[in-house]
C-alpha cells in the first residue's frame, strides 16, 4: 500500500487548488447546520466556495437555513480523493474500520450539538473551534439556532462548573470525541477544511 503523504493532501484541499482537485463542474451536497442536519441542497462547488468566502454566518442566523458541506462526501469521487488522506493512529483506524468524511465552512458556521459514535477530526486549512460535554451533561440548547449563537448567548454566561470542554483546532491539529459525547462547532476562517474519522473502537471488548 502507497504511504501517505500529509502534505499532498493539504495541498490538493487548499482554497486555490480543490477546485482543480475535484473535476470541472463538480457539484456538492449541502446539509443544514442545525442538530439534525435535516435538509439538502446541490451546487457547484464555485459557487459553494464563493458564499462560502464572502459571507459570515452570524449569531441571529438559523442554523436550519445555514448551509455547510459535511458528511455528503461518500461518493466515488470523493473516496478518491479521501484514499490520499492520513489515517489517525489508533487501532482500528483502517480504511476497513474507519469511515472519512470531509467538509468545507465558512466563518461562523458549524454544527449545533449532536451526538454520534466516536472518531477523529483534524482541522487542514483554517481553525476549528470543538465544545464537547460527556453523555450526562446534555447541554440546553434550541437544535435550529446556530452553535455561534451558542456560544455567544448561551456560553458567555455560564457559571465555570458549566463550562464545556473546549480547544480551537489549527491546521494539521486533531481532536478525539469519545463515544456518544455531545459537541458542537465553530469554524473561525473564511475557508475551513476538514476531515473526520469516524472509528469503531467502542465496538470492541
Amino acid at each position: 500500500e502507497t504511504q501517505c503523504v500529509y502534505s499532498k493532501f493539504v495541498h490538493m484541499t487548499s482554497f486555490e487548488n480543490i477546485t482543480q482537485t475535484l473535476p470541472q463542474g463538480f457539484e456538492v451536497t449541502l446539509s443544514s447546520s442545525n442538530s439534525f442536519s435535516a435538509h439538502r441542497r446541490t451546487i457547484p462547488l464555485v459557487e459553494y466556495l464563493q458564499e462560502t468566502y464572502e459571507n459570515e454566518v452570524l449569531p441571529f442566523h438559523l442554523s436550519n437555513a445555514t448551509w455547510y458541506l459535511f458528511g455528503e462526501t461518500y461518493s466515488e469521487t470523493w473516496m478518491n480523493i479521501l484514499n490520499e488522506y492520513c489515517l489517525p493512529p489508533c487501532q482500528t483506524c483502517t480504511k476497513d474500520l474507519s469511515a472519512l468524511s470531509f467538509g468545507i465552512g465558512g466563518k461562523g458556521s458549524g454544527v449545533q450539538w449532536h451526538v454520534h459514535g466516536p472518531g477523529f477530526s483534524q482541522s487542514l486549512h483554517g481553525r476549528k473551534h470543538w465544545i464537547l460535554y460527556p453523555p450526562d451533561q446534555k447541554p440546553i440548547f434550541d437544535p435550529d439556532f446556530t452553535s455561534r449563537h451558542w456560544m455567544e448567548e448561551i456560553y458567555t454566561p455560564l457559571p465555570q462548573s458549566k463550562l464545556p470542554y473546549e480547544c480551537t483546532l489549527y491546521p494539521g491539529e486533531m481532536v478525539y470525541f469519545p463515544d456518544k459525547w455531545y459537541h458542537a462547532t465553530l469554524n473561525l476562517d473564511h475557508y475551513t477544511a476538514f476531515v473526520s474519522t469516524f472509528t469503531t473502537e467502542h465496538g470492541f471488548s
